[in-house]
């Protein structure tokens, strides 16, 4: 490669990142567009099977968004420093040992939610539930139309 082919890759490489910084930045304006619009039409959602929900729009051209909201997720383990460790224990109470996996932290087992609805009273298992849980950021997806192709 000749150092005038390297300088024009590049300027080309350059440009191309700026490009995509330009349009990466817009399409995440955009999706926080399709966030707000969505939350504006709850009686439109549809539950989807984690417990979250889901809208959908469409364009002109037969592709759709989808904004899913996310139900909220487990924590992925609770160390023995944390706040509400302490909580969580005092909630648990007996069934500890079948909802968490003690290790140097205490880890939801599979199923916590069901489990611990089972196990503990109403409101506890609600208090321990949402104890044990992190809010989820609402995630944007597309899907493009096939264009077909006009027959010459």
């Amino acid at each position: 490669m000749t150092e005038n082919e390297l300088k024009k890759l590049v300027n080309e490489a350059v440009s191309l990142h700026r490009a995509l910084t330009t349009y990466g930045e817009r399409l995440k304006t955009l999706k926080g567009e399709l966030v707000r619009e969505a939350k504006r039409h709850k009686e439109d959602f549809i539950i989807t099977d984690g417990g979250g929900s889901r809208w959908t729009a469409s364009g002109t051209d037969g592709c759709i968004a989808r904004v899913n909201f996310p139900a909220p997720a487990l924590l992925s383990h609770i160390a023995t420093e944390d706040e509400t460790f302490d909580k969580v224990l005092a909630l648990a109470g007996e069934s500890l040992d079948d909802l968490f996996e003690s290790r140097h932290y205490l880890k939801p087992t599979a199923d916590f939610r069901d489990k611990a609805a089972d196990a503990l009273p109403r409101r506890t298992a609600t208090q321990l539930i949402e104890l044990c849980q992190v809010e989820c950021s609402p995630r944007v997806s597309f899907e493009t139309a096939e264009t077909k192709s006009k027959e010459r």
